[in-house]
């Protein structure tokens, strides 16, 4: 299932905060563990290309709409699931903003604290309004 593809992304990517890189075995252990089918491990290893191909952007774009908080006060936890919901939402049409939203504070409540849902869930909201404000005018 693609929740569990997009836990073993947040893990992997909540592990690249605190490590310089990850080696494929330990990407490797971390999509066992989770039991990902090919399907899965296709979906991680395509988001997980998004993120590190628009990292910058999408960084900026969690600052500015972490109204507040610059992107470097944003708890790990909460940081790693709006990286996958911001790249979602932007990168991925096939994939419904209700959906990357409901995942991304899926990972927060298990991942974090109850005042972290409400803060994610806040900055999502608001990118995907400003996303689809934007889309309308083009």
């Amino acid at each position: 299932m693609r929740k569990d593809a997009r836990e073993a992304v947040y893990r992997i990517l909540y592990a690249e905060l605190y490590n310089d890189s990850n080696g494929e075995d330990f990407i490797k252990e971390v999509y066992e563990d989770l039991k990902l089918t090919d399907s899965d491990i296709d979906f991680a290893n395509s988001l997980r290309s998004v993120i590190k191909e628009h990292r910058s952007e999408i960084d900026a774009d969690i600052d500015k709409f972490a109204i507040g908080y610059s992107i470097e006060r944003i708890y790990s936890t909460i940081k790693c699931a709006l990286i996958i919901a911001f790249a979602e939402l932007k990168y991925f049409d096939d994939i419904p903003s209700v959906v990357s939203i409901d995942e991304a504070v899926t990972l927060v409540r298990k991942y974090s604290t109850k005042d972290g849902i409400n803060f994610a869930n806040g900055v999502l909201a608001s990118y995907k309004k400003f996303l689809e404000n934007t889309d309308e005018n083009h």
